[in-house]
This record gives C-alpha cells, structure tokens and sequence, in this order.
C-alpha cells in the first residue's frame, strides 16, 4: 500500500514544486536620496557657519579679553606704605629698597630633571633646605624647598609665593640674569619696613607680617594678597593699618610662551599710604626711658640680682590728653620683626617672664597703691564727708572688732599706717602729703568703734561711683590695641568672682589703692590728668594729624573730651594743694625741682603675681611692692603730667619719684621742642 503523503521531496522534484519568495522592498529613488543628503549638508554647514558666527564675531570680545589674558600678566605695585613720624617731623619708621625671591609652581617645567635641577639650584643660592629637616635648637621642624613649593602647587598652582625676604642685591641681580633658565622663578623689588628708633618707640609704633593664617580670609576679602602683602600687626602699625596701607598699582607686563617679559603695556601707579604726625617727642621718650632704665638697673645692682627689669614711664598734657613719651620696660628691637632673625628672637621674646613684648602702660594691671588716694579725697570732699578743716586721729593702726564676734580680740582685724608711730591729727592735706594710711581707711569705710567717735566714710557704692567717673574699670581709648580695662571691684563683683560678702575691711583696703583695684598705668595718669586741669576727662591722644603724600591734612585730632568729674573746682583745687604739700614737705621731697612748684603723689603696692612667686619673693613675712609716682608741673598751671611705674620697685618715694624728676627736668630744659 503507497504511502498518502511523501516523508521528503526528491530531487528530481524540486523543480516542480512553486517556493514562494516575498518581494523586494521598494527602493528611494535616486533624485529622493540626493534632496536628503543636500539637506543633512546643509544643516550642518549652517550649524558650522552659526558657530563660527559665534566664535568671530558675537563672543570676538570675550576670547580676546582671554587671549590677553594668557599672554599678559599683571604685576601688583606695593603701594608705599605710609610713614609715621614725631611731633617734630622726624620719622620713626622708613620704607627702603629690597629684593624678595618668588616661586608660581604652576610655572615650574614640567620634566623631572628640569624642575629638580630649578630646585637644587634654589636651596644652594638661598641657603634653604631642599628636603624637611628638624632644627638642632628646641627641635624645631624646618620645612624643605620641595614640600613648600609642592604644598602651595596644590593649593593655588599659579599664586606667587614668597621663598625669601629680603635677599641680598648681589643674589638677586644673579637670579634676574639666570631667570630665561630658570622659568617659575622671579625676583621682585619691594620695599622692607625699617624702624629707626627701634626699641625707644617700638611699643608704639609696633611692627609689620605676613598675615595671620587664621585671618588670611579677611584679609582677601579687603584686596590684600596673602602671599606677599604684609600687614600691621602690633601697636600703631596695627590701629592705623587702613591710614596706612595704601592703594596697590598694577603694571601688564606681555609675555612669551615660556613666561618671559618681552614687554609692558600698561602701568597704574601705585597710591601711597598717609603720612602720621604723632603727638609723641622723639627726645623726650629717650629721656624717659634713659631715666627708667638706669633705676632698674640701680636697683638690680643694689640687691646683687636681677629683682626686676618692668616699669613704665608716661609724659602727658593734662589740657588736652596728648601722650608726649610712653615708654615700657623692658622693650624689644621692632627691627627684629622685618629681618631674617625672627624665627630665632621670636621665641626668646614669648619666654621672657617680665613681658617685652607687652606694652605694659596700656596692657598690663596693677594695684595703685597710696597714688590712688587724691581720687579717693576728691570723692570725699565732694560728697561731705569731709572739709579742708575735717581732721581725723592717725595712731599708726585701727582695730575693727569682728561683727559676728565683737568680744574676741582674735577675731579683729587690725589696719597699719606704713608709719606704725602714727602721723597723729591729720587734714586732708596733710593726709595727701604723708600718705597717711589711716586717714584715707576712715575716709573711705567709716569708723564705728565702741568708745570711740563714730565717722561716717563714703562706703563702697559712692566709691565705686566715683572711680568709674575718674576713668576708671574702662578702657582710656587710645589709639592702640590691647588696652586692659583695669578692675573697679563692688560688692556683687566679689560674691560672683569669690561666693563671699563685701566687708568693711575691703572698703578699706580699697580706700589706699589695695586689695581687688587693678589700673593700668595710662588709666591712672589719665586719672590724675582730671585733677590737674579741673576736672575734664580726656581720651590720651597718640595721633596728632594725618595727611597724604603731598603734605594735604586729611584728618587733624583734636581733644577729645570723654568725661567730666562730678567735683566742683574748689575741691579738686584742695587736693592738687595736698599734691603740692606732698612733693614740698611729704613723701615726695626728691620730686623737688628749684624754681618750679610740682604736685605729686607717690604710691607703693603691696603684691605678689605669678612672677614674684616665681622668682621666690613672696616667701618673706612682708610681700614685694611695686613703686608709683603720678606728678603735674607746675602746679598753678599745669602743662605736663609724669607717671612713673617700676614692678617690684620698693618704696615709691624712695625709687619712682626720682625717676620722675628727671623727666621733667628733662622736659623744662628744652621748652622748645615741648611747646604746643
């Protein structure tokens, strides 16, 4: 039986089978095909035409600006920082040619040995390690060449950075000549800050820097350039930086390929900083410190070791504030500061236990001892305690009973007069004259004994009153930074600083310059200023005028009155009486200078800080002192004012006073330079 249908299909009957085949797709034709590639050529040739549009003409100006830009460089023009000078027109800081070595990373070749042969050739002209190394003294790490310059190509590759300031002519003239070998490497003029007077001013005029890293964003935000700019960093450098600094000029230097000048295009002149005329006088800051420094040293020479190398010395105009010398011991060469041995002073001058770097007249606070007793009479004569005929009985010592235990003689507090025989009865002048201890414990807390007169003081609100009236616990406002704002301590100041009660033998401590009042010596002067002229306060006045390079004012300071005292003129005119007594036939007798009548006060206080621990002269029964002196001549017509401080000086009549005589013999001698 035949099978219905074949398994597979022979050969021979292929041909006979229809195998359907679907039909070729219809093809563009060619004229179709043509119009599209036109199109699609056109587009893209619009879209190139569009760009080139773009690039030539419509954004021409932008690539330009850039092109400039990439084949010019502008160099900053340090403006010539401004000068300050003394009353007398003679500088105190210069500004004098120099030479400082730059480095752009950025700019460094970029082949190895290339770069690194720059690099060693660097370290060997510049003396300066190419790898870190550390110091031999103190261990110090001294960074290397390579670790500076690959830290600043991270940061801005293309910033100049300083390598060395200043460098001498000769190095700088070489490195100019190898600088077409040398890409990357500039050397730039600049002018390096000199100071003349150095340490007689350096206090006061201060000195310049780099930039403080924690400051540096500041800094930019008012157009300064961190990697060469330096700024005011210490005492009228400081306080006038914005007098000072100047206006940058610019100088569009074209270059080649390789960075080299070929020629400048343009230059905007740089605009100098202000000229300063300070009130200070250049000769009689010398005497001032000539005078203080041979006491320290009189007085180190006496006790056969160093007891003390601090003091301060002030010249003042009590009629208008002006400071005509301020002088702080011991002082520091400001010159230090612009050269290359700062890395090795620096840290000598930190360690200084005595502070050189402190302008102690404005920084520093101490106790003000019997100095402080005319602003303690004066708020007494004021508010009625007392009259020019009140006279109080001086034994040489008072016993307070103890309030909670009035019949238990241990428990008493006992109070001396510095002269234990007792200066008997005693005015307010006689008081003013032989800092009569006793006197100003009764004026100042009262005296409510069984079996005796009861006296009624000023208690320790008026007093507190009083001082803040005088200047006192408050910044003076002078022109330089870092003024301390002394300490007037009250009753709620001691229960926060201590957790305890405000007693009567506070207020007596208080009433001759001891215990919690702290003053800084410009306050003080300030202070006794008030006294002098009749009770006008002024801000102490460094800057007498400002002017630019041409010689126009700009801006004069004229006296500022800050404050008047709440004392009527009869009574400050009873306390310069006591003054006057003081100096003629009190403690102040060497202050005595033939032919003119000095009111003065002199002042030792009892203390012992960190220092005198230290040095072991708290460990005697009679702590260490500092000596005071405050003083105005003459006294009819007051024109000048003298302070005189002296840490650890002993007796201020014996050691301050004579220091001020010599200033102001000094002063009269040469009426002259002093006149207003």
């Amino acid at each position: 039986m035949s099978e219905p249908y074949p398994s597979r299909l022979e050969p021979e009957t292929l041909d006979s089978v229809a195998v359907f085949r679907p039909p070729p797709p219809p093809r563009p034709s060619p004229t179709l095909r043509l119009l599209l590639w036109g199109f699609f050529l056109f587009l893209a040739f619009l879209g190139l035409g569009y760009r080139l549009y773009a690039l030539q003409i419509r954004e021409a100006p932008r690539y330009q600006a850039l092109g400039e830009r990439s084949r010019l460089r502008v160099i900053p023009l340090e403006a010539p920082r401004g000068i300050l000078r003394d009353r007398q027109g003679r500088p105190l800081v210069r500004n004098e040619p120099a030479f400082r070595i730059l480095v752009v990373p950025g700019d460094l070749p970029e082949e190895p040995e290339e770069r690194e042969a720059i690099l060693r050739r660097l370290s060997a002209w510049l003396d300066m390690p190419l790898e870190r190394e550390e110091a031999s003294a103190r261990g110090q790490r001294r960074e290397g060449l390579r670790e500076r310059i690959e830290a600043a190509a991270q940061e801005a590759p293309f910033r100049p950075m300083v390598l060395k300031e200043p460098v001498d002519r000769e190095l700088a003239f070489r490195l100019m000549e190898e600088s077409v070998r040398m890409p990357g490497v500039r050397v730039e003029p600049f002018l390096e800050r000199r100071y003349p007077s150095g340490a007689l001013t350096a206090h006061v005029v201060g000195f310049i820097g780099r930039i403080p890293a924690e400051q540096v964003g500041r800094y930019q935000a008012e157009g300064y350039d961190p990697a060469t700019d330096r700024v005011g960093l210490s005492g009228l450098e400081y306080a006038l930086e914005p007098w000072l600094r100047g206006v940058k000029g610019a100088r569009y230097v074209e270059e080649d390929a390789r960075g080299r000048p070929v020629q400048v295009r343009a230059e905007i002149p740089p605009q100098p900083g202000a000229q300063v005329t300070l009130t200070l006088d250049l000769d009689l800051q010398a005497a001032a410190r000539a005078a203080l420094q041979a006491k320290l040293d009189e007085l180190n020479r006496i006790a056969g070791r160093e007891i003390t190398r601090r003091g301060v010395a002030l010249v003042m105009r009590p009629a208008t504030g002006e400071i005509l010398a301020m002088v702080s011991l011991p002082d520091y060469d400001n010159n230090v500061f612009v050269s290359p041995e700062l890395p090795q002073a620096y840290p000598r001058l930190l360690e200084d236990p005595f502070g050189p770097l402190l302008n102690h007249a404005v920084a520093s606070q101490f106790a003000p001892g019997s100095s402080f007793k005319p602003i303690v009479a004066a708020a007494a004569l004021q508010e009625g305690v007392i009259t020019p005929r009140t006279r109080l009985f001086d034994p040489g010592e008072i016993v307070i009973p103890n309030r909670y235990y009035p019949n238990d003689p241990g428990m008493a507090q006992r109070f001396f007069c510095w002269l234990r025989s007792g200066h008997g009865w005693q005015d307010v002048v006689d008081a003013l004259a032989n800092s009569c201890n006793v006197f100003f414990y009764k004026v100042a807390g009262g005296y409510d004994v069984p079996g005796e007169p009861v006296f009624e003081g000023l208690g320790i609100e008026r007093l507190v009153r009083y001082m803040q009236a005088f200047g006192l616990g408050k910044p003076t406002g002078v022109e330089l930074p870092g003024e301390a704002a002394g300490q007037v301590p009250d009753p709620e100041w001691k229960r926060r600083t201590f957790g305890e009660t405000w007693s009567t033998g506070d207020t007596y401590n208080l009433g001759i310059g001891q215990g919690y009042l702290l003053v800084t010596p410009l306050q003080l002067l300030n202070a006794i200023n008030a006294i002098a002229n009749g009770g006008t306060l002024y801000r102490p006045l460094l800057v007498r005028e400002i002017a630019d390079i041409r010689g126009n004012i700009i801006r004069s300071f004229r006296p500022e009155i800050i404050g008047r005292l709440p004392i009527a003129p009869e009574h400050l005119a009873v306390v310069r009486e006591g003054m006057v007594a003081a100096v003629e036939r009190g403690t102040a007798v060497r202050a005595q200078i033939p032919g003119i009548r000095v009111a003065g006060k002199t002042g030792t206080a009892e203390f012992c800080d960190d220092l005198a621990l230290r040095m072991g002269l708290c460990a005697g029964r009679r702590l260490p002192s500092h000596a005071w002196f405050v003083a105005f001549a003459p006294a009819e017509a007051p024109e000048v004012s003298v302070l005189v401080f002296i840490w650890n000086g002993g007796e201020g009549a014996q050691n301050a006073a004579p220091v001020a005589r010599q200033i102001l013999e000094a002063y009269f001698r040469q009426p002259a330079a002093m006149a207003p």
